[in-house]
């Protein structure tokens, strides 16, 4: 074949290869060819997509004339900051001023006004601190703080003067800021802080919850206008907004008062925590719709407060909770902002990661332990009501198409039993948090369960393995969260 024909012959096979290309991705097996990905704004856009209209074409005045107004000496006060404090922080030595997360400045300047500057709400978005902490950023944009619970932004907004004014103290990474945070930041005290939310309007409610998409973010936990004293377990100022280490409990003691349980001097612990839940037989014979705290008791299970306890003093604490660090150490090794733990990071310098896995098998022991301690509830509501689910709350009764029976006549041990059961189950740890504990709460459970004549329950049925025990505790999490909502309707 002469060099002519092979060109040919080449060119005829590349168009043949093509058309058949074009059938296959267009209507032959393969299908369409995908379309890409609509592209994501950058950093930068996104940080520009905050600023009010009214700003967009401002050009920047520099920090010096931010202070001519905005300079409150010491302790500041509304709309003010400690320049001179502002000078001392890591972003003002590192060449950041005021306009680097407020944006442009000039019209404001020469109009002041809260509509052509970029402050709060929109100014505690993690967009902001984006524009320079890109790989933190990006971490923790897979956690759950970067995301709003819906159906508390709802509520929110349906009922702000109960369910704002309560649930957003935690819930809304603006609403914290601005009233929570930034209060406690100039000195206020906790009664102070906590009049002034309810003082709140609920069309300021409504306004931040419209605007709120971010359950915490960077400045729920950073101070951005001055070094805090508060030391990373390291010794380093962080501008950290509260403690990493603590053991006061008073905070989260069994009735503590709102103003005080929310604003606990903790970095995890100031949202982590049971929300004052009662632990009394008095409040158990009266708080019988759901379980008498929140869903999140990890600073509670952690320092060994708010359990039935029983007659015995339970060892409350290990060695978890003298952790330098605590909660930051395991679930933030080398700054990790997805809040994710892994036993190569999160367990040294105590575990290497074959310990460290070895005694995370105490989770799977919880899990057949608290499975045992529901068993033996349900034979007792068999027993007694014939049917195995009327041991629960009437709200978790409700959510299953249910009609829950009178509480009289469900007996204190009962009631005792199912509180220690939600404790440990909501917060999630499986015994990780605090085996000593975890571990008494469930002994309290049975023994109570031992008064009312109720048998000892296999920890595993028969043909049951792990996965279908697994299966049915994070069934009872559900559960709680969909009687939740159906309770606030």
């Amino acid at each position: 074949m002469g060099r002519k024909e092979l060109l040919l012959l080449t060119a005829a096979m590349s168009a043949l290869t093509l058309t058949l290309l074009v059938v296959i991705g267009c209507g032959g097996s393969g299908g369409p060819i995908a379309t890409p990905p609509p592209r994501q704004p950058g950093q930068s856009e996104q940080f520009l997509q905050l600023l009010p209209a009214a700003q967009r074409t401002a050009t920047y005045v520099g920090s010096d004339r931010c202070g001519d107004c905005h300079d409150g000496g010491h302790g500041g006060g509304t709309g003010k900051i400690d320049v001179a404090a502002f000078n001392n922080t890591l972003h003002s030595q590192a060449g950041m001023g005021c306009e680097s997360c407020h944006g442009p400045a000039s019209i404001h300047n020469a109009n002041p006004t809260r509509d052509n500057i970029l402050t709060y709400p929109l100014v505690t978005r993690t967009a902001v601190c984006a524009q320079c902490h890109g790989p933190k950023s990006a971490a923790y944009d897979i956690s759950k703080h970067a995301k709003i619970v819906e159906s508390v932004k709802d509520e929110a907004e349906t009922n702000p003067a109960v369910y704002g004014k309560n649930c957003f103290r935690c819930h809304s990474a603006a609403f914290r800021t601005q009233y929570v945070d930034a209060k406690l930041s100039s000195g206020m005290s906790r009664d102070d802080v906590h009049a002034g939310i309810v003082a709140l309007s609920d069309q300021e409610i409504v306004r931040t919850a419209q605007l709120s998409q971010e359950s915490a973010s960077c400045v729920n936990c950073h101070e951005p206008h001055k070094k805090t004293g508060n030391l990373t377990e390291s010794g380093k100022d962080k501008h950290l907004m509260r403690k990493v280490f603590s053991m006061d409990g008073t905070s989260i003691s069994p009735g503590a008062p709102i103003a005080q349980h929310t604003t606990v001097d903790h970095m995890c612990g100031a949202c982590h925590n049971s929300r004052g839940g009662r632990n009394d037989d008095t409040s158990l014979n009266t708080s019988t719709t759901r379980p008498p705290f929140h869903n999140g008791p990890q600073y509670n299970m952690l320092l060994g407060i708010g359990g039935v306890e029983g007659t015995g003093p339970p060892v409350r604490t290990t060695a978890h909770s003298d952790a330098p660090g605590q909660c930051v150490h395991c679930h933030m090794p080398q700054g990790r902002h997805s809040f994710t733990t892994s036993f190569d990071l999160s367990c040294q310098p105590c575990h290497t990661p074959g310990d460290a896995d070895a005694r995370s098998a105490i989770k799977g022991a919880i899990e057949l332990q608290l499975f045992s301690l529901r068993t033996r509830m349900e034979n007792w509501a068999r027993g007694r009501f014939n049917d195995p689910d009327m041991w629960d709350y009437t709200s978790m009764i409700a959510a299953k198409q249910k009609t829950a029976p009178p509480q009289a006549q469900v007996p204190i041990e009962i009631k005792r039993a199912r509180h220690n059961y939600y404790f440990i189950l909501r917060d999630k740890s499986l015994g990780i948090h605090n085996s000593a504990y975890t571990r008494h709460l469930l002994n309290v459970a049975n023994q109570n369960l031992d008064t009312l004549g109720v048998g000892r329950a296999a920890p595993l049925p028969p043909g049951r393995s792990p996965d279908y025990v697994r299966r049915i505790l994070q069934e009872d999490i559900r559960i709680g969260n969909i009687a939740a909502r159906s309770e606030k309707d």
